[in-house]
């Protein structure tokens, strides 16, 4: 019985001494966080980083737009030719030609995702080499940032492609050349 008792007593004050630690702990822990003003040349080198990131981005828009007007131009192109083969209406010339024009917007859709690629890795190049003259203080957030936009950038891209593919597919389901049985 003894033995028990002291057991008992032993974990009683076990527990005790533990919850006073504790409190202890949480007593030196709770440190107050201090704001520590950010100096002229951190002020000033996120003010250049901030100019320097809007422009990048207008280039890569502008440089996007240009890649996306080129591409609408050729496609543009290749329709009208497929057209002029249709007004024809020589079934086999039509098959022929849907199959050309298909195959040449396939490629230059591929081949626009890969320039608007392009731009963004010289992009995200030219980006990385801004933040490492930063103050460490600034790059984890802007190298965030920079890490946002290429996703949003990439997000638009893929689905762009992808609408693009399902309108090629769209095209090539269509039958664009059809004949009247009635008299």
């Amino acid at each position: 019985m003894k033995k028990t008792l002291y057991t008992a007593l032993f974990f009683a004050f076990l527990s005790l001494s533990l919850q006073g630690q504790e409190s202890l702990i949480a007593d030196i822990m709770n440190v107050n966080p201090v704001t520590v003003k950010a100096s002229e040349t951190t002020v000033e080198a996120n003010e250049d980083y901030a100019e320097e990131f809007a422009d990048q981005t207008t280039k890569v828009e502008e440089l996007f737009a240009k890649h996306s007007e080129k591409f609408a131009g050729e496609v543009t192109d290749l329709i009208e030719r497929y057209n002029k083969v249709l007004e024809k209406a020589i079934e086999q010339d039509v098959k022929n030609e849907k199959q050309r024009v298909a195959t040449k917007v396939n490629a230059l859709s591929m081949s626009l995702i890969r320039s608007k690629k392009d731009v963004l890795t010289q992009f995200n190049n030219n980006m990385l080499t801004e933040i490492r003259s930063l103050p460490k203080s600034l790059k984890d957030d802007k190298e965030e940032e920079l890490t946002a936009k290429m996703s949003e950038y990439k997000e638009a891209i893929d689905s762009e492609f992808q609408a693009n593919q399902q309108v090629i597919k769209s095209f090539r389901d269509t039958e664009h050349l059809t004949t009247d049985m009635s008299n």
